[in-house]
């Protein structure tokens, strides 16, 4: 006999309300089919059918199809891995290991690297790094920064010359591995260019850097077979590159950085390349041909299309065709409205106060603090443009006039951008040396330069001072044929620290500097 207080399975459960329980609460739930309640039926349900566009979208590509909505989008926009560059079925084996938290384990190896480079742990951050370019193939960061960690980093930690160079040839190969993965890649094409010619071409022990890379046969048989001895040249090789990172951009590929900057790579490795022969000592016709490459790669730049932040595309070689233009302008404003610039010029300078008159008149060197105020105000008070002009032209030349003024003003304004573009990478210089350097008097005074450091270094004082003076007399023909040279500053210290030279010559020859010096102007911009 069961007690008050058991129930059997058949028997109604009370309510919580006292008593035996409404009916609802007598029924039992209904099963759908296989037991699963309706709600959860109809999820998978709704699952099943999201299967079925999910499926068409994502069908891969082969060769027989060009695959779902996704993968023709990855074809159309050159996404895929195939595209990209070469596929590492490791790489890809550890993405899918990974079941989607790929994510994460790049984060968390990224932490570790920060944490081996702050401890100066080359061996564990070089491990990690490895590891991330297996999960981020297609990264550019990573090849950068392993590669940098190897030529830079740890290529220090070793004495021997040839270990250094044995690590610093590892970054420029692990950029190869990252341009074999990124073919669409030009940066990566960049960064080895840079490695070759700066790592290379300007380290401490760059004379043996240089030897080594020449005689490297394992590495220029794989980065390209049959290239002759000359051609091994660190800073030719770097322009290799960087020419075909610009290739790759002219195809379409986007550059992803400074263009002004990146575009003006081949000139700067020609550059590099003349200058390290006549360090080497080779002059006469093959130092003219080094700096001929660099006048060619220099015209190259000129006339390349460099974008700038006002959304207009220059070019750095016509900023004096600009100016040509605008002059020309000019006088066809003045001859369309002969007198009105000046007019309204002379205008406004009667509008101003007598304060702002008389700051006007008063040398920048004498004035007070509030007469430069008041010249400022009165210099902004009469500015006169073209357009100002071009308003209150007669009605009859009104619209030549406003057409004009918009080109004038159009054109100025692109000489200007151009400019400032050229100062970013000292264009107008580097233009002039390439000018200058294949001439007859610099290569005169390239040689008697390096041949007095040579006589010095011997402690041969006599011949010494002969070829100083020798590179002095020729310098002196290059800068009176260049006025940019003769004004520049980078010239200024390089040629003062030749006369340093010449000084500690004449001081142990117990000599008298000369008065007045054939570089004089150059010791007064010191």
């Amino acid at each position: 006999m069961k007690s008050q207080t058991e129930h059997s399975a058949n028997d109604p459960v009370p309510s919580r309300r006292g008593g035996s329980g409404s009916s609802a609460a007598r029924k039992p739930a209904k099963a759908s089919w296989l037991g699963l309640r309706p709600g959860t039926l109809a999820a998978l349900v709704a699952i099943a059918a999201l299967l079925l566009p999910l499926s068409a979208l994502s069908q891969p590509a082969d060769s027989t199809s060009p695959g779902g909505f996704l993968a023709r989008l990855r074809t159309k926009f050159g996404l895929s891995q195939a595209n990209l560059g070469e596929v590492d079925p490791t790489s890809e084996t550890i993405r899918l290991a990974t079941l989607g938290l790929k994510n994460v384990a790049v984060t968390l190896l990224w932490d570790r690297a920060n944490h081996y480079k702050k401890v100066e742990d080359w061996t564990n951050l070089s491990a990690v790094l490895e590891q991330i370019t297996k999960l981020q193939p297609n990264f550019y960061s990573v090849w950068d920064f392993q590669a940098h960690n190897l030529s830079y980093n740890i290529s220090v930690e070793f004495d021997d010359y040839h270990d250094r160079y044995a690590w610093v040839m590892k970054g420029i190969e692990f950029l190869r591995q990252g341009i074999a993965y990124n073919q669409r890649e030009p940066r990566l094409l960049g960064r080895m260019g840079w490695f070759i010619g700066h790592k290379i071409g300007t380290a401490d022990e760059k004379v043996l850097y240089r030897r080594l890379f020449k005689d490297d046969d394992d590495f220029h048989d794989r980065d390209r077979p049959g290239r002759t001895l000359p051609e091994r040249d660190n800073w030719l090789v770097g322009r290799e590159k960087y020419l075909a990172g610009q290739q790759l951009h002219d195809e379409g590929v986007p550059l992803k950085t400074t263009a002004l900057i990146y575009h003006s790579e081949p000139m700067m490795t020609a550059i590099n390349y003349a200058k390290a022969l006549e360090e080497d000592g080779v002059f006469g016709d093959a130092a003219r041909d080094g700096w001929k490459l660099a006048g060619t790669e220099m015209r190259r730049y000129a006339l390349r299309d460099i974008p700038t932040t006002w959304d207009v595309p220059i070019r750095l070689g016509l900023r004096e065709e600009r100016l040509e233009r605008a002059s020309q302008l000019n006088e066809q404003l003045e001859q369309l409205l002969p007198g009105q610039y000046k007019a309204i010029e002379q205008k406004l300078r009667d509008q101003l106060s007598e304060a702002q008159k008389q700051a006007l008149d008063t040398s920048p060197m004498d004035r007070t603090d509030d007469q430069h105020k008041a010249a400022y105000a009165a210099t902004e008070a009469t500015k006169v443009s073209w357009t100002m002009v071009a308003r209150e032209a007669p009605l009859d030349v009104r619209d030549k006039a406003r057409e004009l003024a918009r080109q004038y003003v159009e054109t100025t304004e692109t000489a200007e951008i151009i400019e400032r573009y050229r100062e970013i990478v000292n264009f107008n210089y580097w233009r002039a040396c390439c000018e200058a350097e294949v001439t007859e008097p610099a290569l005169r005074a390239r040689e008697a330069a390096w041949r007095a450091d040579r006589e010095f270094k011997a402690a041969r004082l006599q011949p010494a001072k002969k070829a100083f003076e020798e590179s002095f007399a020729a310098w002196r023909e290059v800068l009176d044929g260049s006025e940019i040279l003769r004004e520049d500053t980078f010239m200024a210290e390089d040629l003062n620290e030749l006369i340093d030279k010449y000084r500690k010559v004449l001081d142990q020859l117990d000599e008298k500097f000369p008065t007045p010096f054939v570089l004089q102007d150059m010791l007064d911009r010191r």
